[in-house]
């Protein structure tokens, strides 16, 4: 099986490593726009990269997102067996070695045959579309101490009751109850770090 993947921003070849098993060819093109914003706003960059893929199948992977053991078996899988033209697949934030609960979502469109993508408006499939059980990591700060780190560098602190206000909306609108994600939201609620969005705004963290 061939694979071409789109890649936006730096992706290493290690984190697409996974794959390399089950194909006998990985052609990487790279994107270079911001690989937080939503593909739709980048439609004609995505059409030239579909344009000079040599493979039929696609997969797109954005910066600090690693391809594992468990989601790689399950594209190759979904290539061989052809049951849809296109694939969802979430990607999970991991912070400190652990995902962070912020939020569940169907995922994007991230495997797709490139014949049957829809080229116009959202990104798409003409015909069926189904979401793969496995998921891509998404990794953010290796340790809290690397997220305090980045943020006393790089932001504002805020007042202690600033602060509070703040994690309890961000631990109120995510309706997170585990304590690594508790922690995240505290620590990102302790400073103004501008445009900088995070992953309780729908983009996720700098590394440090």
């Amino acid at each position: 099986m061939r694979l071409g993947v789109i890649t936006l921003g730096h992706v290493h070849e290690g984190e697409l490593a996974a794959l390399t098993p089950h194909l006998e060819h990985l052609e990487q093109l790279v994107l270079d726009v911001p690989f937080t914003d939503p593909l739709t706003k980048h439609r004609a960059e995505l059409n030239r990269a579909v344009d000079a893929a040599s493979d039929d199948w696609l997969l797109i992977v954005r910066e600090r997102e690693v391809v594992d053991e468990a989601i790689a078996g399950e594209i190759a899988a979904a290539m061989r067996a052809q049951t849809a033209w296109g694939f969802r697949i979430r990607s999970v934030p991991m912070y400190a070695g652990k995902p962070l609960r912020i939020s569940v979502d169907d995922g994007e469109l991230r495997l797709f045959h490139r014949r049957h993508l829809l080229r116009r408006g959202d990104i798409g499939v003409q015909g069926t579309v189904v979401r793969l059980n496995n998921v891509l990591r998404s990794i953010s700060f290796e340790s809290a101490d690397a997220h305090r780190h980045y943020l006393a560098k790089n932001g504002v602190p805020h007042s202690l009751l600033r602060r509070l206000l703040l994690f309890a909306h961000h631990a109120l609108v995510t309706r997170a109850h585990d304590a690594n994600t508790l922690r995240y939201l505290w620590i990102e609620a302790g400073y103004d770090h501008g445009a900088r969005e995070s992953v309780v705004g729908g983009r996720e963290s700098e590394k440090s």
